[in-house]
This record gives structure tokens, C-alpha cells and sequence, in this order.
């Protein structure tokens, strides 16, 4: 196969973004259920906190009068008469301008009040003025937020109850293939589980998409047909899964080009070269290859970025580390592979280590602690290289 005319990661992307453009629309949701969405604007405050004033504290509020030629004798003092109980946040009555800690006040038993001999008191200390937390027309959360509980505690303090944000991007899912059987069932000679459906749906939600995952799907073509139009009629973007490369029963890239545009099929990026991407009936089409692996790579470099163009907010950078290679890397210099690595650490150094050789690396590559991307061009590193690893969460 020659290599070269496969497309890099980046030119399949800008391939499908040149013919197919997202159509985001706007919806109005309950605060409640407004945790993952991105704002579609910027959101401002309707009134001001405290609306008069309140308290900076647990303490009581005091005139300060009282205290203009120096501590008066407190003992005989009366709450509600001399002073009020004023904790932190609350409001007092107006005949009261000045907050003194409780930790520098004691509360007799017999009644009345015994201050801190060098208790220090200044006119209207520890009160927040009108507006102090918040103010009418605060700019509460900017368009394109991907709302989180703190945006959505600071949207309720500035009285917003609903929110418009981006729809969210309904996402077909269609695990392919003859052998494969619902997780939970028990596997027969060759039967496989679709456990990408649970996968894709988790992905999919993280990324901040609906989810619509269809049952499997027999390799049988007129099957897979009406299962794309089924998804395509009823979702803004259409995963199918498997049945991408050349086998006796890889039928999909047959199928692509015969319902829309096929734009690319391979892109120089392992596992999962022989990706196909297309456009049909003006929605994206993605079939990705389907060993685990492999669909974990499409979805997280092609959908996540679909989606994220779809509700207009930049690619998630995940946190690094430098790690010292354990063991030679091999890697092919004309593609990009993805490697599931697991880390170790000592005297504050981190090692990797590759997580996929033999049948118990495969078998425990998706439980690894981050991934590294070998680049087009340097193929394979040495044992004792330094090569950045992204965590996984």
C-alpha cells in the first residue's frame, strides 16, 4: 500500500469541515439540567447581592456610637437593646452599622456581654455593602462555556433559571458486525462482545453529545443500509462501526459512496488507518474501524473534534507528563500511532512503559495511564528517550 496518499489526522478533519458545516441551534434548559451544556450567551446578573448590605462574619452587630470614647461596659448589654446576633451573610437592622468577631466576644451567663480587652473596633468593619458579593448586571458566565457546578452556583446567585445554550449534537452510534453479541450475554465460538457501544456512548457523553446507540448490526448490506438511514433521519452525525477495511464482509465504504460523498478512506494514524469519512444527506458520516483500540482513537481524535466544532469551543488539552522510556517504541515512520502506556514513578522521575505488547497488554491497553502519539516522520524511539504522555482521567 503506498502510504503517501494516505490523509494526515489534521487533512481529514479540514476535508470534512470543507463539505459539511455543522448546524448548531439554541435551546432554553432548567438550571437543573443545565451541567454540560455550552452557553450560546453571556449571561448577566438581575439584581445586586446583598441587596442592602450584610454581615463579613460571625459576630453581632454594634453601634458604633457606642464605642466612640472607647469599650463601653458591656455587661449589662441586652440583645436586640445593644446589640444583634449577625453571622456571616446576614442582614441586621439598619440601627446597627459596625460587626465585631464572635471570636473576641464571650456571652455571660448571667447575661450581658464580656469583650476582648484589646478588641479593636472601627466603623462599619466587617460589613459588606449593598452589591459587595454581586451586582445587577454582572457578568455572570461567558458565551461558550461548557457549564460546570460552580458556573451554574453563580448563575442561580444571580437569579438565572434557564439558560440558552448549544443543542447538543445527537450522535448515532451502529456497532457492525456478524459475530458480535450484546454485552452481558455470554460469547460461543466465534462471537464477540460489543462492548465499543459502551465505549462510544461514554465518550460521547463526555465530549458533551447526545447519544443514540443502535443495536448491532449483521454484516448484510441491505441490514447496515436501512440501519444508516434510520440514524441518518434521526441524528445530526452518524458513527458506523466496523466493516472499514477490505474484508469479505466489509461492506460500509461500499455503502458510503453509494448514499453521499466519500471524502477519504485511510488516514495515516494507527490503530484504526482504514477510517472512512463522508458526507451524506448534509450530515457527517464517520466509520470507524472497530478493534477497541482502535475505536477509542477515532473517537477521540475525529468526534471529539466534530463535536467540539459543533458547539463552537476549542479541543480539551489533557494534562502531560515527561516520562522516560522503559523500552524501545517501535513505530512506522509514515503513520502516527497511538500507544496506551502505563506510567511508574521514582524520586519524582516518570518511566512508561508500552501497555499493548502480547495478549495481556491488548487486554489491559484501555485501563492504561495515558496515551503518547508517536509523529509522522520520526517513526520508532529508543529505550531511555523522554517522550511527553497525555493522562487520562
Amino acid at each position: 500500500m503506498d502510504f503517501s496518499k494516505l490523509k494526515k489526522r489534521n487533512e481529514a478533519m479540514d476535508l470534512l469541515l470543507e463539505n459539511w458545516a455543522p448546524r448548531p441551534e439554541t435551546e432554553f434548559v432548567e438550571l437543573d439540567d443545565a451541567e454540560g451544556y455550552v452557553l450560546a450567551e453571556n449571561q448577566y446578573a438581575a439584581f445586586s447581592i446583598p441587596v442592602v448590605r450584610a454581615s463579613g462574619m460571625d459576630g453581632i452587630a454594634v453601634r458604633y456610637d457606642d464605642f466612640s470614647e472607647g469599650i463601653p461596659d458591656t455587661s449589662g448589654w441586652i440583645e436586640g437593646r445593644e446589640y444583634v446576633r449577625a453571622d456571616t451573610g446576614d442582614d441586621f437592622d439598619d440601627a446597627y452599622d459596625t460587626v465585631i468577631p464572635i471570636e473576641r466576644v464571650t456571652i455571660l451567663e448571667q447575661g450581658g456581654l464580656s469583650l476582648d480587652a484589646d478588641v479593636k473596633i472601627e466603623k462599619g468593619m466587617h460589613v459588606l455593602g449593598k452589591g459587595s458579593m454581586l451586582w445587577e448586571g454582572q457578568l455572570l458566565a461567558e458565551k461558550g462555556t461548557r457549564l460546570q457546578g460552580r458556573h451554574l452556583a453563580a448563575l442561580a446567585s444571580g437569579g438565572v433559571c434557564q439558560v440558552p445554550v448549544i443543542r447538543k449534537p445527537r450522535v448515532g452510534f451502529i456497532p457492525t458486525g456478524s459475530e458480535l453479541i450484546p454485552a452481558g450475554t455470554t460469547p460461543r465460538r466465534g462471537q464477540n462482545i460489543d462492548s465499543n457501544s459502551i465505549l462510544a456512548k461514554s465518550m460521547l457523553r463526555e465530549m458533551g453529545a447526545e447519544p443514540i446507540c443502535y443495536p448491532i448490526v449483521k454484516d448484510r448490506q441491505d441490514e447496515l443500509s436501512q440501519a444508516l438511514d434510520k440514524a441518518l433521519s434521526e441524528c445530526d452525525i452518524v458513527i458506523i462501526n466496523a466493516g472499514s477495511s477490505k474484508g469479505k464482509e466489509d461492506f460500509n465504504t461500499r455503502l458510503l459512496r453509494s448514499k453521499g460523498k466519500l471524502l477519504c478512506h485511510g488516514v495515516a494514524a494507527v490503530p484504526g488507518r482504514p477510517m472512512g469519512v463522508a458526507v451524506i444527506e448534509g450530515k457527517a458520516v464517520i466509520n470507524i474501524p472497530g478493534p477497541s483500540m482502535a475505536a477509542f482513537y477515532g473517537l477521540d481524535w475525529m468526534i471529539r473534534g466534530i463535536v467540539c466544532r459543533w458547539l463552537g469551543i476549542p479541543l480539551p488539552k489533557r494534562p502531560v507528563v515527561q516520562a522516560e522510556l522503559l523500552e524501545d517504541l517501535p513505530a512506522p515512520p509514515f503513520l502516527e500511532r497511538l500507544v496506551f502506556i502505563e506510567l511508574s514513578e521514582k524520586d519524582g522521575t516518570y518511566f512508561a512503559k508500552s501497555h499493548e505488547r502480547g495478549e495481556k497488554g491488548r487486554r489491559h491497553a484501555m485501563s492504561s495511564d495515558g496515551i503518547f502519539v508517536s509523529s509522522l516522520g520520526k517513526g520508532g524511539l529508543k529505550k531511555g528517550e523522554i517522550i511527553e504522555v497525555e493522562w487520562l482521567d
